[in-house]
């Protein structure tokens, strides 16, 4: 059962998600702009709808992994999944500056969906985990996959103090299975990972460590932000 859930949603992340309310909205969306804006060239609105279904077909991806990945995590595992993030993690990740965050492969039932943590100090890392919440971590114990990278965000000394500051306050918090649309969730209360890290460079130095700026924040999306410079790979 957990293999076909995981290539199912395999499928669904490579070819995407057909939905007839994709074609309906961008039809409307077409006739609202030709209605408001009855001189504009025909070329305004075919652009504009264009977007609007870029921006649909995001969604519907995104509710899709959301709903498989809190089904695998909520209903198949419980509390028995592995606090480290699922897969088979061989490798401490060791020390790095503060509000430097690390990435690694983590697996739940077939699905890589990754995990990051941020690094308080340089031998503490902050990090929420399924089903504990957010907690702190020696990094000389912290245990990663092979492939895991160590990243710091392009920022001042300062901002990245804030930010590791912030989400130490955060420790005690508990873990969230919104994947969905946890871009649009208040920032205090129950997080995952990457919101943990997107919220704490958010709030204290204006950053949106999000490369595709999506409905939801996925450790893939803190790992790749522009704003990010590369450190080490383990």
């Amino acid at each position: 059962m957990k293999r076909f859930i995981a290539m199912a949603l395999a499928g669904i992340l490579v070819i995407g998600v057909q939905s007839p309310f994709r074609a309906s909205a961008v039809q409307q969306h077409k006739d609202v702009m030709v209605t408001i804006q009855p001189n504009a060239s025909v070329e305004e609105p075919v652009l504009s709808s264009r977007l609007h279904e870029k921006q649909t077909k995001e969604m519907v991806k995104q509710n899709q992994l959301s709903i498989e990945m809190t089904k695998l995590l909520a209903e198949h595992f419980g509390k028995s999944v592995k606090t480290q993030g699922g897969g088979s993690a061989n490798y401490i990740i060791g020390p790095s500056d503060t509000g430097d965050f690390f990435y690694t492969p983590a697996s739940t039932a077939f699905v890589n969906h990754g995990h990051v943590g941020l690094y308080y100090s340089s031998n503490t890392i902050v990090e929420s985990i399924f089903p504990t919440g957010v907690r702190s971590i020696s990094a000389n114990v912290k245990m990663v996959e092979k492939g895991a990278v160590v990243k710091s965000v392009s920022t001042t000394e300062a901002v990245k103090q804030n930010a590791a500051n912030w989400a130490y306050t955060q420790i005690g918090q508990p873990y969230s299975l919104n994947f969905m649309n946890n871009r649009r969730t208040g920032h205090l209360g129950a997080k995952n990972c990457s919101k943990l890290i997107w919220s704490a460079y958010f709030l204290h130095g204006g950053l949106d460590l999000d490369v595709n700026k999506g409905f939801g924040v996925y450790p893939r999306d803190i790992r790749d932000a522009k704003q990010t410079r590369f450190v080490r790979q383990i």
